[in-house]
């Protein structure tokens, strides 16, 4: 067997267990949309519960100072058991003492203003920060397999507890955000447990300065760059509720909550080919595996972006409520933007992996002058439209920046399969938006499929038969 190979069944390997432990957390989502709008029928609702999560999302990583990131990344070729406790006791430091400030931030601004659902959504965000950079040092110390089970555990309890504070206590809104927070909390402590992490790992005694200084020098650049990431995709609502009210800030939401599919999608290949570009980073033949995942990946997020709306809106008279359901028309635009930034996402971790994390921040400054100007005139004219279309200016515009910034680092090759991609997303957005009958959309996926698997290439025919026996026997 060629190293090539070996390389490929391991990224392959490494793609069906982030499959596993993210799938059944994120499809939750998906599967409570349902309960959330036949039990709480009012978009408006939805549109506050949305901007709520929008701000929340902004805080973490101020909270969690892109501690998800450093820990990893300190942690998944460290070996040496004293540096790893020196690097997991000082991020549960940063955190503790971050979520204190927060929490007394919290209070101050309580007493000043009067801010619906405020505690929830100030609890919401220290859960998340927890969950998320728990799964990291997870994922980091190796633990592939609890990291996995963890995504399952979360998607359980979050599927319970809502069913019984929304279905059966009809709390709303905040039953949504009680059974977050807990699950995730919940969720932290099993792992914590069963891992003893913490006892393990953690002292209050144990400093490590330089260590110390080497992750504020990695974490740091990336807590602005995050805010800059956050900006480009949470000042949208803003501006929508400002200009077109909560309703359409609300029908938004329900469509990024299917587009959030896709997206999870791309998450769980960008974790995979995270840790893998660590891993292989020095090796003498990177470029050409670069290369190698960068088009498949291409040739899989094509397939994705058109099958996908076509096939949800066959379901979505039944799956959401009646108050909701217009917002199907924008399903296959907002894909393509969801794919377009999973490209533009590829290639940061060029940065991550030299360590250069302070260049990301530029392409990101660029990205929030586009959409601040794109969002300013086309909210205004086109509403749900006008945030779609800027959102995918901007990340064309992200992607070629970093496609050409990241050569210093990686030298992707370009396959003429890839220029296919285009001409089949404009023709079969076209199709999309002029017709709606069930019919239609059968014909226009079969249509689509036949000729995606005409133009499949060998090493991707190659990789999804890797895929599925590496889930059939793992």
């Amino acid at each position: 067997m060629t190293e090539k190979t070996t390389k490929g069944k391991k990224f392959v390997k490494d793609l069906g267990i982030y499959t596993i432990g993210n799938i059944g957390s994120k499809l939750v989502t998906f599967l409570l949309i349902p309960l959330y709008t036949f039990f709480i029928p009012d978009p408006s609702a939805f549109g506050y519960y949305d901007v709520c999560l929008n701000t929340i999302f902004c805080l973490i990583p101020i909270i969690g100072m892109q501690l998800t990131d450093g820990s990893f990344r300190f942690l998944i070729d460290n070996k040496d058991e004293t540096r790893r406790k020196d690097v997991i006791t000082f991020v549960y430091k940063v955190l503790i003492r971050n979520s204190l400030i927060a929490i007394a931030i919290g209070v101050i601004v309580a007493c000043i203003f009067d801010i619906r659902y405020i505690w929830l959504s100030i609890g919401l965000g220290l859960a998340q920060t927890f969950y998320d950079v728990m799964l990291q040092v997870v994922r980091g110390l190796g633990h592939t397999k609890r990291f996995m089970s963890a995504g399952i555990i979360n998607a359980i309890l979050i599927a319970l507890i809502s069913f019984f504070l929304i279905a059966v206590l009809d709390l709303g809104i905040p039953g949504i955000f009680i059974s977050n927070i807990i699950s995730r909390f919940l969720t932290v402590a099993i792992m914590d447990c069963s891992l003893g992490i913490t006892r393990k790992y953690f002292s209050f005694k144990a400093v490590n300065k330089t260590l110390n200084h080497e992750i504020y020098r990695y974490c740091l650049p990336l807590i602005p760059s995050a805010l800059c990431w956050w900006f480009v995709t949470g000042n949208n609502l803003y501006f929508l509720q400002y200009f077109s009210g909560l309703d359409a800030t609300g029908l938004y939401g329900f469509v990024g909550r299917f587009t959030g599919i896709l997206y999870i999608l791309c998450f769980i290949f960008y974790q995979t080919w995270q840790q893998n570009a660590i891993e292989q980073y020095n090796s003498p033949d990177r470029d050409e595996f670069f290369s190698n995942i960068f088009n498949n990946y291409l040739y899989l997020l094509t397939g994705l972006t058109i099958c996908f709306p076509f096939a949800l809106r066959l379901i979505y008279p039944w799956i959401i409520g009646p108050e909701f359901q217009t917002s199907d028309q924008y399903l296959f635009a907002g894909s393509i933007y969801v794919m377009i930034s999973a490209l533009a996402s590829f290639f940061e971790i060029g940065y991550q992996c030299s360590k250069q994390t302070k260049r990301i921040l530029p392409s990101l400054c660029i990205a929030i002058l586009i959409n601040l100007t794109c969002n300013f005139f086309f909210v205004q004219w086109w509403s749900i439209y006008g945030i779609i279309f800027s959102n995918i200016l901007t990340w064309i515009a992200m992607l070629i920046y970093r496609a050409i910034d990241t050569r210093k680092f990686m030298k992707i090759s370009f396959h003429r399969i890839g220029l296919l991609t285009v001409p089949l997303l404009i023709i079969f957005c076209i199709i999309y938006q002029t017709t709606d009958s069930a019919i239609s959309d059968i014909v226009s996926i079969s249509a689509f499929l036949i000729v995606y698997v005409i133009f499949m290439p060998s090493q991707f025919k190659q990789a999804i038969l890797r895929l599925a026996k590496s889930n059939i026997h793992p």
